[in-house]
Formats: C-alpha cells, structure tokens, sequence
C-alpha cells in the first residue's frame, strides 16, 4: 500500500515535470494555457498576498524654510477664531496635519509655549473687560454698586 501511495505520488510528479518541461498544460475544463502565462508563476497564486517593503529614509525630510512661522501664524488664527466664534479659514485636517509635522520634528515645546501665550492674552483681555463693568450684586432684593 505504501508503495502504492508513493509510486502514484510519484507518477503524480512525473506529470507535473512533464506538464512543464513540454510548455503546455491542459485543465479539466478544456483550456490550454502555456508556462509563460501568469497563471503558473509563483506570484499570482489566487488569494495569495504580496510582500510591501517599507524602508526608512536615508535622511529625516527637513522642514522649508519658514515653514514653523507661516505655520504658526495660521494655528494662531485659528486658534483665534475660535476665541472670537467666527469661523475658520483653514482645514481641520490641514491645521491637525501642521501640528503633527511640527511635533515630528520637536518644535512641540515652542509650540506650546506660543498657544499658551495666545490663550493666556486672551483670558486676560476677557477677565480686564469683565473687570471694566460695575460690579452688581442683587443681596436680599436691594441693588447694591
């Protein structure tokens, strides 16, 4: 039995030998397709998955030149339009794509430091306008200044 099994697996390469020595395969189906079709190459077996290498560039992109001041100067107004509830002159996804370049290339701390500064003008410019209006206290029904 074993020799059978073996002589059949062998008959089994034989043909597939010949199959491909002689450039010609039949299918069961009736179709002839030659060797050079891509029906036979290892590559295009159905389903199967091809390999993508990634490689690291041979030196980190640099940044153009102004690039963090003209970034900067649109996230402040951005960031400004927001303060003030008028709308945005640039993209969500350009502005988030401009934050993430910068901390790529560590200018995150300036950039903090910049937003907190914008931030901070502008609390003090509210708390200061707030500051400028009486003060009104409504104690026990009396109108007290």
């Amino acid at each position: 039995m074993a020799e059978e099994s073996s002589s059949s697996t062998s008959s089994s390469n034989k043909t597939k030998n010949v199959f491909l020595a002689a450039g010609v395969g039949h299918h069961a189906n009736g179709l002839t397709k030659t060797v050079g079709s891509t029906t036979f190459s290892n590559n295009s077996k159905p389903g199967a998955a091809r390999k993508l290498v990634i490689k690291n560039f041979k030196e980190k992109p640099k940044l153009p030149e102004n690039y963090t001041d003209e970034t900067w100067q649109k996230l402040k107004e951005a960031v400004e339009a927001i303060q003030n509830s008028t709308s945005i002159k640039y993209n969500l996804e350009e502005l988030y794509q401009a934050v993430e370049n910068l901390c790529s290339h560590k200018i995150s701390a300036k950039l903090y430091k910049q937003l907190r500064v914008v931030c901070e003008d502008h609390i003090k410019a509210q708390i200061h306008q707030f500051r400028e209006y009486p003060f009104v206290c409504l104690c026990a029904g009396t109108l007290q200044v």
